[in-house]
């Protein structure tokens, strides 16, 4: 009885040791809590927490590849053989948005590059934009205010060349006003760029001066109208341009036209690249169904240029769109090449992400 006693008192203090010793082997420390990327619902789509910040984050661009031919996309040879030729080229476009709130309104960064290969060139980068914005106010570079004010003449790859209705990327300080009422207006201080136009003048045309250039823009927006207004004044040159465009749409049909002034049209100033006294650009888009978007535009000058696109614009799947687009010029100016009716075309393959 008394060995029994022993023996059953000795097992239970083995159990209980055991049991102890095991429930040691697995108990683990405490996992580390993981800081998940958050979405920024409120900045849109595409918008994420940087870590450990208050700051949304969104990257993204294109890559695009292209096939050309024809005078109007600037393959003919002259003058070295008065002919057409091919073109091809490859483009990654990168762009990174930041957004934070803070006591004045919304902080926001914008950044774009261009990476391009052509057919005759070596790869070159390109920076398109680099600006901060704050309560209105945006410094850095991007596109000119008289430009991107009025928009952009059409959804053609070939929009413009000969009839260019203004200069692009410039380091600047802007400030524009929109309270969402439908009135907005702008105001601009910029340092001209070098123009990204190979035409030849006979003329010396100036690039710089003691003085920067100005831009005043104005509009008015109500439902699917628009009409917005910019002028620009060139202090090298002492001459301006003004521009003014009208937008509407009626149930599938989007159209617009604008018309654009030189102060001098015998000589082409930072505003006004175009032939004379003028300028008009027409432009129509047609959703012909989810897939598909046909547009054609027009532009002409007082020098008798004309530029015309039509294309058709096909999401293949979501991201990936295929456009094909017929071209055609009439250049009037032989210091630009020769003096002819031009046909050409394009094709264009982009994944957007």
């Amino acid at each position: 009885m008394k060995i029994t006693s022993v023996l059953l008192g000795a097992a239970t203090v083995a159990a209980t040791a055991y049991g102890a010793h095991a429930a040691d082997a697995v108990v683990a420390a405490e996992p580390e809590p993981m800081d998940y990327v958050r979405l920024c619902d409120a900045e849109g789509e595409g918008y994420f927490y940087i870590p450990g910040s208050e700051t949304c984050l969104k990257i993204g661009g294109y890559l695009r590849a292209e096939v050309a031919g024809g005078d109007p996309n600037g393959q003919d040879t002259y003058p070295g053989g008065g002919g057409d030729s091919w073109f091809t080229r490859s483009r990654l476009l990168l762009t990174m948005d930041t957004a934070s709130e803070t006591d004045f309104g919304k902080l926001n960064t914008y950044f774009e590059v261009e990476i391009n290969r052509d057919d005759n060139t070596d790869a070159y980068e390109t920076i398109k934009a680099a600006y901060i914005e704050l309560a209105g106010f945006r410094a850095g570079l991007s596109d000119t205010l008289y430009t991107e004010f009025t928009g952009y003449a059409g959804n053609g790859i070939n929009d413009y060349y000969y009839v260019d209705y203004g200069d692009f990327a410039r380091n600047q300080l802007r400030y524009t006003y929109d309270p969402g009422s439908g009135f907005s207006f702008g105001l601009a201080v910029e340092d001209p760029s070098e123009q990204d136009n190979d035409r030849v003048y006979d003329y010396a045309v100036a690039e710089d001066s003691y003085m920067p250039d100005l831009v005043v823009a104005a509009g008015y927006t109500a439902g699917d109208f628009m009409i917005r207004g910019a002028g620009g004044y060139d202090a090298s040159m002492e001459e301006g341009a003004v521009k003014v465009r009208i937008d509407g749409k009626i149930g599938q049909l989007s159209l617009f036209a604008m018309g654009g002034w030189s102060t001098d049209g015998d000589r082409i100033n930072n505003y006004a690249l175009w032939e004379g006294d003028w300028a008009a650009w027409l432009g129509a888009t047609y959703d012909l169904s989810d897939k598909a978007q046909f547009n054609a535009s027009i532009n002409f000058d007082e020098g008798d240029d004309i530029e015309a696109a039509l294309n058709v614009v096909y999401t293949v799947v979501p991201g990936l769109t295929i456009t094909p687009e017929l071209d055609f010029v009439n250049n009037m100016d032989e210091k630009a090449g020769p003096k002819a009716k031009n046909w050409g075309g394009v094709l264009r393959v982009q994944r957007d992400f």
